[in-house]
Formats: structure tokens, sequence, C-alpha cells
């Protein structure tokens, strides 16, 4: 299902940002420019409203997700952060790498489903592979060989 929802233009190496909002932003901002939503701010609203029931980051890895309106196809955009993002979790550890999910407010469960197909990838090797791949290419291959 992970391959069907993100490529290559859907993936940043090297995010710029230096807070969860703007991690936020350039993460939706993929989504908009590849046509997988029609209203980052919207998106964004959603997105927030999500994070405000629990926070969605666990061992280094953030997976902030929603079910939105603005959602035009289900996607995933991947970002890497390599000295982490204050993410406000408990136990204090900054992700390095974002997945955010993209699902159709009308999808039924279709982001749980993700969630459990991401879950099943993470380990701390598929971490350190994503956080050492040469580029987006390399990063989308892991995604789909692990």
């Amino acid at each position: 299902m992970i391959t069907e929802l993100t490529n290559v233009n859907l993936i940043k190496g090297c995010l710029q940002a230096n807070n969860k909002k703007a991690v936020f932003e350039e993460l939706a901002q993929m989504l908009f420019e590849s046509y997988r939503i029609n209203s980052k701010e919207v998106f964004l609203t959603d997105i927030e409203a999500r994070e405000a029931l629990s926070i969605t980051s666990m061992d280094g890895i953030a997976y902030p997700h929603s079910k939105s309106k603005a959602v035009i196809k289900p996607a995933i955009a991947v970002g890497v952060k390599h000295e982490g993002i204050d993410y406000d979790d408990e136990e204090g550890i900054k992700p390095t790498v974002f997945f955010m999910i993209a699902s159709p407010d009308n999808g039924a469960d279709h982001h749980i489903y993700v969630l459990q197909e991401l879950f099943g990838k993470f380990s701390e090797e598929f971490i350190e592979d994503i956080k050492n791949a040469k580029d987006e290419h390399q990063i989308l291959n892991i995604l789909i060989n692990s």
C-alpha cells in the first residue's frame, strides 16, 4: 500500500524546517504541489486538530496524520531532519524521520491500515537506513524494499 501512496516528489531527504509547525508546512507543501491535497490550510488545520488529541511520534519517528476533506488522493509525504525536531514527546526524543499521512475524509479507516503497514517497518535499522540515504530515490527504495 505504501508504494502506491508516495513517490520521489513526496520525499525530502533534508527538511529545512526547524520546528514542528514548519515541518508540517513543508510536508503539506509537497502534498499540495503533487496535487494530493487541494488546500494546504484546510489540511494543516486538520493535522493540528489530530495532533491536539495525542502526540504522533515514537522512537524518533513522527507520523502526523489526518482524515481531511482537502485530500484529493491518499498520500504519504516523507521528510528527514538529521538534527531532529522538538515534537513535545513525553520522553524528549526528537524525531528525525517524518511520515505525513493524508487520508480522504470519507476514507473509512484508510489511515489505520497505512499506520499498521508503517509500524511494521519501524526499526532502528530502518530509520538509520533512511537517515543515511543519499537521495530521495534511495529513501523510496528503502520504503519499498523493507
